[in-house]
């Protein structure tokens, strides 16, 4: 179920969120709009009050920090994207990060064609699929980690300049940061 976000920010508002949860809702899926973190804070109080797990969609955040935390550091599943104009690209492909060992154990049966870690007999425990990244993709990426810090630097550097360039345009509002937004990445 769709719900609207927050004018300044462009981030999930956690109201109507708030509002919309009902008895079959299945997850809160906030985006982590253009590196601007959602309020983690409302959406996480409302997902440990209401029992709907947060699934957070940081495909935009790359870097981006919450209060000085990373973003797959704020205790809840969160899904990073690599595919071609992502901040991190190595084509396709992407990450989830989990908050406990269990939720990693069941994501690495079904990514890894339904065979645990230890398997070396291909005894299949679950449906699963072949969601494995190969090592070259990640010799890719785990090069642009070293670069990561100082490019999202130059951005926060910039930003101020962009905005105030942009808010000189009749109708135009560029994106307001929340102060708990400790480092954000500003993708695109």
């Amino acid at each position: 179920v769709p719900v609207d976000v927050d004018l300044d920010t462009y981030c999930l508002d956690p109201e109507a969120v708030a509002a919309a949860i009902t008895p079959r809702t299945a997850a809160i899926m906030p985006v982590h709009m253009a590196g601007q973190i959602c309020d983690m804070d409302a959406l996480g109080k409302l997902s440990a009050d209401s029992g709907v797990p947060l699934l957070h969609d940081a495909a935009h955040a790359h870097g981006g920090r919450w209060r000085d935390q990373g973003v797959s550091a704020l205790g809840t599943m969160a899904a990073f994207s690599f595919q071609n104009g992502k901040l991190m690209t190595a084509g396709e492909g992407g990450a989830v990060t989990f908050p406990d060992s269990e939720q990693y154990e069941t994501a690495f049966l079904r990514h890894s064609c339904g065979r645990p870690r230890t398997d070396r007999t291909y005894r299949h425990q679950t449906s699963g699929s072949n969601f494995r990244m190969n090592e070259f993709t990640a010799s890719v990426l785990r090069a642009q980690l070293a670069r990561l810090d100082g490019q999202i630097d130059t951005r926060e550097q910039r930003w101020p300049v962009l905005a105030g360039q942009l808010a000189r345009i009749t109708g135009v509002l560029p994106q307001a940061t929340d102060d708990r937004c400790t480092r954000n990445p500003h993708y695109m």
